[in-house]
């Protein structure tokens, strides 16, 4: 278990998790890069990148999202673990790449895109030709499963006193690699409290481990 957090001054900032927050530069291992193997459809396009908003989400039975957002609208940095100020615990670090979001202008294409994710596989349009992933959640049920629900709040100051929820309907998939490692997929469906805003974003993962991050 990693014990690396940083616990917030005051309550009313955002907490740093393992030195991660707002303002920080961020700087990805090279080597974990180039072991990437030539069937991964992963684009890291920058080893270093600077946190421009940072997001948070709770799971409930004590498990937390923390969401890191770069400059390069491209990739997200994403800890998972406990609460960043009282419970110090990290679980898992992935650096998420999107591959695509799309923007529904209907209710119905909406829908359809919901229908997918609960699927038990799900396939993905690529150059190489559609790649099929299988479902990571739920992955002992042959049957559709609805996808996982949650709020993020995402801000973009360091004191964490403006921002916006977002409610998402996600799931997750994986595929093996030839390297014998997992490349995840995340179909992460979003919509802005208050608004009439919604995407749909396709995001490609690997797990990290803390000694690939430098801040």
């Amino acid at each position: 278990m990693l014990r690396f957090w940083r616990k917030s001054k005051a309550k009313t900032e955002l907490p740093e998790v393992l030195g991660v927050t707002i303002g920080r530069a961020v700087t990805v291992d090279s080597i974990s890069v180039k072991l990437l193997p030539q069937d991964s459809l992963i684009e890291v396009p920058q080893l270093t990148f600077s946190i421009v908003a940072q997001g948070h989400c709770d799971l409930g039975e004590q498990s937390h999202l923390h969401r890191f957002y770069p400059d390069d609208d491209t990739l997200l940095l994403q800890i998972q673990g406990g609460d960043g100020v009282t419970d110090e615990r990290v679980d898992e670090i992935m650096l998420w790449s999107y591959y695509d979001v799309q923007y529904p202008s209907t209710d119905h294409q909406w829908r359809e895109i919901r229908r997918s994710i609960c699927q038990k596989t799900f396939s993905l349009s690529s150059s190489q030709g559609d790649v099929l992933f299988e479902r990571a959640w739920f992955d002992s049920s042959d049957q559709p499963e609805e996808p996982m629900q949650y709020w993020e709040s995402v801000s973009e100051d360091r004191a964490g006193k403006s921002g916006r929820k977002i409610f998402q309907s996600a799931m997750l998939f994986a595929r093996e690699l030839s390297d014998g490692k997992d490349e995840m997929l995340l179909v992460n469906m979003e919509e802005v409290e208050g608004t009439n805003e919604r995407s749909v974003a396709f995001m490609l993962g690997r797990s990290l481990s803390q000694h690939e991050l430098h801040i």
